[in-house]
């Protein structure tokens, strides 16, 4: 029960940080890198990992599939990462790890995979 309460921390935490990153977004702010790179530090990765790193090697990384989920927002939120297909396809072969890992109905993920698709086509 400890784990889940930690673990539910963690994620809040991460949360917070993704919605401030959001609100910079759209104030068009430049703080928008260094709130990504907290992100991804509270995820024990770098931008470069997320860059470099296959879609099994991050689901290694990160072992838990609702921070995964969590990592695929941050990846689609973030401009350095968006604008590469090859980053978004990845962002894509890793929500499908999650839909594996989780068969609960989502309209989240749902929304997620919308966005994925979106990026893709343009």
């Amino acid at each position: 029960m400890i784990k889940q309460d930690y673990l539910l921390a963690q994620i809040e935490e991460l949360a917070k940080k993704l919605a401030k990153l959001l609100r910079k977004e759209e104030s068009h702010e430049d703080e928008t890198e260094t709130l990504a790179d907290d992100c991804y530090k509270d995820l024990h990765l770098t931008l470069q990992e997320v860059q470099n790193a296959t879609a099994e090697e991050l689901t290694e990384k990160v072992m838990n599939w609702e921070l995964l989920e969590l990592l695929i927002k941050l990846m689609l939120a973030d401009d350095r990462i968006n604008t590469d297909r090859r980053q978004i396809e990845k962002a894509q072969q890793l929500l499908y790890f999650v839909q594996e890992r989780d068969r609960t109905y989502s309209f989240d993920r749902i929304e997620l995979a919308d966005t994925i698709r979106n990026l893709l086509a343009r």
